[in-house]
């Protein structure tokens, strides 16, 4: 009888809030979902979005690109797979959606930018940026409309290295060293952000999972969704490992 009630249970369970294809996971494998940061576009058809990586013990499986369009209770993958990799950066000009995706396993490499021209229903890689050495990382990314962006490099293997500026005026298929780089602006909090209606939108992680908050002007907090941290792999997808 206790092993009908709890198969019961099981079965009643509520599905995770977030839908992961298995893609390159192992059957065994422990998958991790890193969540590094939260984006609240000012077009409220873009929805909303949540960046990261999914990792194994030894390396990133993939980066990872998160929407959702009902209020953050529900997520699901939007990128095209990008393994070895993970979300740096996702900025919004309209519905033109640009991220920024760089290899990061055995040190920083290849960065590549993804577009989208759908308020983020699909997206397609745009360009690979150029480096002035392999090490360089980006500090930030800024668009001040869907065809000019700058990305800031600087090189992760040296102390207080010198920020270089990369620029675009033709939305990210090729970009150039400007003779008058842009001033860099001030870093912003990739955990929280506001969204048209001037709600409030946090994002946090710990051993229990990631957690997406709520917060209406003036108005209590509401966890919207809790997003499991391991995952096994079931089939072609992803499932909670506990």
């Amino acid at each position: 009888m206790l092993s009908l009630c709890i198969c019961a249970l099981l079965a009643a369970a509520p599905p995770p809030p977030v839908e992961l294809k298995a893609g390159a996971a192992e059957p065994g494998d422990e998958v991790i979902l890193h969540v590094s940061g939260l984006a609240a576009p000012a077009h409220e058809k873009a929805g909303l979005y949540l960046f990261g990586k999914l990792s194994v013990p030894s390396h990133p499986l993939r980066a990872l690109l998160l929407r959702s369009t009902d209020g953050g209770a529900h997520w699901t993958e939007v990128l095209p797979d990008v393994e070895h990799s993970e979300v740096l950066f996702v900025e919004f000009e309209g519905c033109q959606g640009r991220a920024l995706v760089g290899w990061s396993t055995e040190g920083p490499g290849e960065l590549k930018l993804l577009a989208s021209s759908d308020c983020g229903a699909t997206w397609k890689r745009r360009s690979t940026l150029p480096k002035a050495v392999w090490s360089e990382w980006p500090e930030q990314m800024e668009w001040t409309d869907g065809q000019r962006g700058t990305v800031w490099l600087s090189d992760a293997n040296e102390e207080n290295a010198p920020v270089r500026a990369i620029t675009t005026r033709d939305g990210g298929k090729t970009w150039s060293t400007p003779k008058q780089p842009p001033r860099q602006p001030p870093s912003a909090t990739a955990s929280e952000s506001r969204g048209p209606t001037g709600v409030r939108w946090k994002v946090s992680s710990d051993e229990q999972g990631t957690k997406v908050e709520r917060q209406e002007p003036e108005g209590a907090t509401q966890v919207r969704a809790l997003l499991p941290v391991s995952w096994r792999r079931e089939g072609n997808k992803l499932v909670p490992a506990r």
